[in-house]
C-alpha cells in the first residue's frame, strides 16, 4: 500500500498485539491518540512519514480509550504521545510530536 490510496501505513493494533511485540523483547514505538483530539490526527500524519523514513522501526498507533490500565502503567497524562521501547522495555516517552524532525529525532535516539 501506499499514501496515495489513502492507506494508513501505520497499523493499529490491539492489546494483544502490544503485549506480543513486548513478550517477543522486540525494538518498536507505539503511538498512542484518542480519537476526537485535533492534535492527534495531524500528529498521526507524521507517524505515517517516519514509518516511511524508517522501515526498520516497527510503529503501532492504538486508541487510548481502550487500555486506560495502559495509561496508568505507564504514566500516560496526554495525548498525542509516543512510546519507544527496545527489547520490550519502555525506553522513552515523547509529548513532543509537533514536526517531524522531532519524531524522529526521537526515533532515532
Amino acid at each position: 500500500m501506499n499514501r496515495s490510496e489513502g492507506f494508513d501505513l501505520v497499523e493499529v493494533w490491539n492489546k494483544q498485539d502490544l503485549m506480543a511485540r513486548i513478550a517477543e523483547q522486540e525494538d518498536f514505538a507505539v503511538y498512542f491518540f484518542t480519537p476526537m483530539c485535533l492534535g492527534c490526527q495531524q500528529a498521526m500524519k507524521l507517524m505515517d512519514v517516519a514509518s516511511e523514513a524508517l522501515p526498520e522501526l516497527t510503529i503501532g498507533k492504538m486508541d487510548l480509550n481502550y487500555v486506560p490500565e495502559l495509561a496508568e502503567k505507564w504514566a500516560i497524562t496526554n495525548v498525542p504521545v509516543l512510546l519507544r521501547f527496545e527489547a520490550g522495555l519502555k525506553v522513552a516517552t515523547s509529548y513532543r510530536l509537533g514536526n517531524m524532525i522531532e519524531v524522529y529525532d526521537f526515533l532515532k535516539e
